[in-house]
């Protein structure tokens, strides 16, 4: 595998969140510092404790959360009674067809740990962490944008996506210790998929078309400890596979040189967004 640097910059994503719940009254809450919340012409910062509700049956402007200054800002959204999550962005709620749809602009890299966090448990060897973040990092880079109201959801159908993670732990500085690194396959990015478990071996892609084909490539971990147990598409990165890797001391170069042959690792440019052909109709880990 060829690894190359090239110029870094960030780059924010929409992240649609919470839209499996179709929700129809959110709430929105500072963490720490004060919140500033926008509808129309009317100004509100919430400090503290301080709660904003918002209803479908009363919501008539867009809201906009943000930090007084504009700027992105730690806040927790939740829906009564169902799920409570803190994000990082700046929060945008609208109506939808009989839901509020809640999009948080986040940028990249906060999204990558998010990701890694969300996808692999904390416990998994940290260079198994930086291979998932650059494999989140290149489908964020490449996929384009999956929805009309936003670029990416928060489940499955894109990419699993929880809260930030603290700078303490390893999800965090595993995206920060790949920052902007990304897959490539013939000079371009890539959407990379991954799964959980492979059961021994991952699969080719009957139909790549123009994209990465993907190789079956064995998976000594998972042979060993989980033949036969798949959970996801078996393509590309085993989660599984590359924690099993990490723990022997393999770093995260030959892991992605392992699931994904043929690929280099760069180091993708400022405001880089590569629009590729359609993805195939696939999901992610946890299905």
């Amino acid at each position: 595998m060829v690894f190359s640097v090239l110029p870094a910059a960030a780059q924010v994503v929409q992240i649609g969140v919470f839209s499996l719940f179709r929700p129809v009254e959110l709430r929105v809450s500072p963490v720490s510092s004060a919140v500033l919340v926008i509808t129309g012409d009317t100004r509100d910062i919430l400090e503290g404790r301080q709660t904003i509700a918002i209803s479908l049956a009363r919501i008539s402007e867009p809201v906009r959360v943000s930090a007084p200054d504009g700027s992105e800002t730690d806040f927790r959204l939740s829906i009564p009674g169902k799920i409570e999550r803190q994000f990082h962005g700046i929060l945008t709620i609208q109506a939808g067809d009989h839901k509020l749809i809640a999009v948080v602009a986040m940028d990249r890299e906060v999204a990558v740990a998010s990701v890694v966090a969300a996808e692999m448990p904390a416990s998994t060897p940290k260079e198994a962490l930086k291979a998932q973040a650059v494999v989140a990092r290149s489908y964020y880079a490449a996929a384009g944008p999956r929805h009309d109201a936003f670029d990416f959801c928060d489940s499955t159908h894109c990419q699993f996506l929880r809260q930030w993670p603290q700078p303490s732990e390893d999800a965090f500085q595993a995206a920060r210790e790949t920052s902007g690194l990304v897959l490539t396959y013939l000079g371009k990015p890539f959407a990379a998929f991954y799964s959980a478990s492979c059961g021994g071996q991952t699969r080719s892609l009957a139909d790549a078309g123009p994209g990465y084909p993907y190789y079956a490539v064995p998976c000594d971990f998972c042979r060993r400890h989980s033949p036969g147990v798949v959970e996801g598409h078996q393509l590309g990165l085993c989660q599984k596979g590359a924690a099993g890797l990490a723990q022997s001391g393999i770093g995260f170069r030959e892991i992605l040189d392992h699931y994904y042959p043929g690929t280099s690792v760069e180091q993708i440019g400022v405001n880089a967004f590569f629009l590729l052909p359609a993805l195939p109709a696939l999901s992610h880990s946890k299905d």
